[in-house]
C-alpha cells in the first residue's frame, strides 16, 4: 500500500475521504442562497471545505483525501480536481474526481479505491464542521478494533459519517433516498436484513438549512461565516 503515509500518524492504515463540491457560483449550498445570496453560499461553501480540512490536519490521526465532484455550471470541465482551493488543502495526487450517477454510487466508489490501498476507510462531507477530532478518532478506533461499519448519525435522518473496514457492501449504497430524512433509517433496516453489524456514534450535524448555520457559532476553534462579494 502506497498513500503518503506519515509514521506519526495514530491510525496509518486508515484514509479518511472527504466529499466535495467544485466550488462554483449558484451551484452550492443552494438552499442557503435565499437567505445567503449566490456569493455568501459560495463563500460559505469554500470555508466549510477548508474548516473541515483544517481539523482533519490538525487532528492529524491518519492522512485524507479530497474526493471532487464537478457541478452542473462546470460540467465542461474535465478535471474539477484541479480547482485552485483543492490545490491550496493538498497535493494533486491526494484529489480524486468522483465517479458515478448517484451518491450512493460515488460513494461505493470512493470506498473500493480507497480500501484498495487502506484497511479502513471514513467518508465524510465537506459541509461537516461538527465531525471534529475527538469524534474521528472514537470512528477510528472502533474501526482499528475490528468493528466492520461504524455509522455517525446526523440529526437530520441522514448521517455525517461513513466508516467501513474491509468490505463495501452495496446495499449501503443501491436504491437510497438521499438526499432525504429516511436516508438513516433505511440504512438501519438494509443493515439489519443483511445481519450486519454496525456501531453508531452520537448524533452530529451538518450545513444545508437556514437554521444550520446558527450552529457554527457553537464550534471549537470557532467558525466565521464569509461575506460573499
Amino acid at each position: 500500500m502506497n498513500i503518503n503515509r506519515k509514521k506519526s500518524f495514530e491510525f496509518a492504515d486508515a484514509v479518511v475521504a472527504v466529499f466535495a463540491k467544485e466550488p462554483q457560483l449558484g451551484q452550492v449550498k443552494t438552499r442557503l442562497q435565499p437567505l445567503l445570496g449566490e456569493a455568501g453560499a459560495l463563500a460559505l461553501h469554500q470555508e466549510l471545505i477548508r474548516y473541515v480540512t483544517r481539523t482533519l490536519q490538525q487532528a492529524d490521526l491518519c492522512p485524507f483525501e479530497l474526493w471532487v465532484a464537478g457541478t452542473a455550471k462546470a460540467a465542461e470541465k474535465c478535471q474539477p480536481k484541479h480547482h485552485e482551493l483543492f490545490l491550496s488543502i493538498c497535493n494533486i495526487k491526494d484529489i480524486h474526481d468522483q465517479a458515478g450517477n448517484d451518491l450512493g454510487a460515488r460513494m461505493q466508489h470512493a470506498a473500493v479505491h480507497v480500501l484498495a490501498r487502506a484497511k479502513y476507510v471514513i467518508l465524510v462531507g465537506a459541509d461537516c464542521p461538527a465531525v471534529d477530532a475527538t469524534y474521528l478518532r472514537e470512528a477510528l478506533m472502533l474501526l482499528q478494533s475490528g468493528e466492520p461499519i461504524v455509522i455517525g448519525p446526523a440529526d437530520d435522518g441522514g448521517y455525517v459519517l461513513l466508516g467501513l473496514r474491509d468490505t463495501v457492501p452495496a446495499f449501503l449504497f443501491n436504491d437510497m433516498p438521499w438526499g432525504s430524512e429516511k436516508v438513516l433509517e433505511v440504512t438501519r433496516n438494509n443493515l439489519r436484513c443483511h445481519n450486519a453489524r454496525w456501531v453508531e456514534l452520537d448524533a452530529r450535524w451538518d450545513v444545508d438549512r437556514p437554521e444550520d448555520l446558527q450552529r457554527l457559532a457553537t464550534l471549537s476553534p470557532p467558525f466565521v461565516i464569509p461575506v460573499g462579494k
